[in-house]
């Protein structure tokens, strides 16, 4: 486990891997929580459908770019009122849905963005 005050965005999940190459670091990373929230009627869901993998492109460590490797989880949704029967867990600390970019490195490139636009 990371710890917080080091890099923040990386509370609640578990590391499972470190990939250190030539050109760039690769880190395997897993939620650690147990359950997840349907988005749709927000209960919560411990049934597990499947897995997939999710990579996102994170803040640079030294020289070397920093690729996420997450093992996500898709869950399925116990109450039968909801429309949605499998949903995907979030992970709004990390990255927004669908981003490719963690949002650390997002306000990153924003920050830069800004002042190199200013000049």
């Amino acid at each position: 486990m990371y710890s917080a005050s080091l890099v923040p965005h990386f509370v609640g999940l578990q590391h499972r891997q470190l990939l250190v190459e030539d050109n760039r670091v690769t880190l395997v990373l897993a939620p650690a929580r147990v359950t997840a929230v349907c988005p749709e009627c927000h209960r919560r869901s411990t049934r597990i459908h499947s897995y997939y993998r999710r990579s996102l492109v994170d803040l640079p460590g030294g020289d070397r770019p920093v690729c996420l490797r997450l093992i996500v989880r898709r869950f399925r949704c116990m109450n039968r009122g909801c429309s949605r029967r499998i949903f995907v867990e979030r992970l709004p600390n990390l990255a927004p849905t669908y981003a490719r970019r963690t949002q650390a490195q997002r306000t990153a490139l924003e920050d830069f963005a800004f002042a190199a636009g200013g000049s």
